[in-house]
């Protein structure tokens, strides 16, 4: 589920050739997930696309948990301590994980104009910077970036 195509891509990074297509659209998916853990809830396209999210994340919920129960029954019958613990933690971690994922789909947002801007600050500074250290140069952070655009829609859960 992209939500920044191509064609943005290459406008805000005033590109005109097609020579770096893959890599764009590695940064445009790297910047869209970075996106959405920094919002900490689920980003949809469209609204019907959020509904759908909704409607699910119930009945995803309750396949977990049954899951767990499951999971745990199975582990209460082995013998081994150690066995027994790291099922018990496999499950249960995996049951964590189906409560997050419910709460970030009834926390969801259909995508706007800012969460957009600031997938493509991301995009923008993966492609200028393509290291992780710059040499010779001064660098520092834009007051007004990513984190401002994406700060009025975070979740903290």
């Amino acid at each position: 589920m992209s939500f920044v195509t191509l064609a943005e891509a290459w406008l805000h990074l005033r590109v005109d050739c097609t020579d770096e297509d893959a890599l764009i659209w590695l940064y445009i998916s790297a910047a869209e997930q970075a996106a959405i853990n920094a919002l900490d809830r689920g980003v949809y396209a469209d609204s019907t696309e959020l509904q759908t999210a909704m409607a699910a994340a119930p009945a995803a919920l309750a396949a977990a948990t049954a899951a767990k129960d499951s999971a745990v029954a199975a582990a209460e019958a082995l013998t081994d301590a150690d066995e027994k613990a790291a099922a018990l933690k496999a499950a249960e971690n995996a049951y964590l994980r189906a409560k997050v994922a419910y709460r970030q789909a009834c926390d969801g947002i259909v995508v706007n104009d800012q969460i957009k801007a600031a997938v493509l600050l991301i995009v923008g500074h993966l492609y200028v910077h393509r290291a992780d250290a710059v040499v010779g140069a001064s660098v520092s952070a834009l007051p007004n970036g990513a984190d401002h655009l994406l700060q009025p829609y975070k979740v903290y859960a």
